[in-house]
């Protein structure tokens, strides 16, 4: 654990650069912050290649003496290079982005050009607090990215994602696909689908329209109230609960099963 002195240092430097889109494509790699992050990755058994840490950071220290990974000690300049937070305590964690694994949740939450990374981070938060899996097409927010899996608070290790292209390669993988609309669709606690895929568009816009009309159903969220729409992440997390909480309790007659 020998001191990295200078912000400068080529290790702090070179994984600073993983705050930028292309050198995370390059090098198939990204950053974590944070203890909880760190120990929700360790538990997932990801193992880091390298964690960034201050002196007085035992935590940290603790966990590096319990797992086969390379603790670098910093100090706070190079901390805030490394890290994304305005006030940052670390630790600051490089790791090789996971490939791919086998979509198996019971639906599929996918961001259509969502491009902020809090609201794709909570999207996959929701995904993985119901057991589903997250999708995401072009134009959204890179999911692997330090800021979408800080908003995330460790769902990436608990979904599986994919990249999606179109409706029709959903329903190809034999999925329900939904798409979110502002007005004209149903209220999602009316839908009980087996394998359902929500398709949520960027807030300012919505879905294409073209898009949202290749899916097999669009939800609208009833607002009573005075909002025009509500913010994308939210509208993914009424949508889902609605749908999940109607799959695990099917109308009599139903040929759907309890979840």
């Amino acid at each position: 654990m020998e001191p990295v002195r200078s912000h400068r240092n080529s290790r702090v430097v070179d994984a600073a650069r993983l705050h930028r889109a292309r050198v995370r494509k390059e090098t198939g790699r990204s950053l974590l912050e944070g203890p909880n992050l760190l120990a929700e990755a360790l538990a997932a058994g990801i193992t880091p290649l390298q964690v960034f840490a201050l002196a007085d950071d035992r935590y940290t220290a603790s966990l590096a003496a319990g797992n086969d990974f390379d603790l670098l000690i910093v100090d706070s300049r190079a901390m805030d290079r490394l890290a994304g937070t305005s006030t940052p305590r670390g630790p600051v964690a490089e790791f090789e982005i996971p490939e791919s694994t086998t979509l198996n949740g019971s639906g599929l939450v996918v961001s259509w050009g969502v491009s902020d990374p809090g609201n794709v981070g909570t999207m996959i938060r929701t995904a993985s607090a119901f057991g589903w899996d997250f999708g995401y097409a072009t134009g959204s927010a890179d999911a692997w990215s330090p800021k979408v899996l800080r908003a995330a608070a460790g769902g990436h290790f608990h979904v599986a994602m994919m990249h999606v292209k179109s409706p029709g390669q959903l329903t190809g993988l034999g999925y329900t696909t939904v798409a979110t609309v502002v007005e004209g669709g149903v209220s999602p606690d009316t839908l009980r689908l087996a394998r359902p895929a929500v398709l949520v568009g960027e807030e300012a816009h919505g879905l294409p329209a073209g898009i949202a009309a290749h899916c097999d159903e669009q939800v609208t969220v009833p607002m009573p109230g005075g909002a025009e729409s509500l913010n994308a992440a939210v509208a993914a997390g009424i949508v889902v609960y609605a749908i999940a909480n109607s799959l695990a309790h099917p109308e009599p007659g139903s040929n759907l099963p309890p979840t």
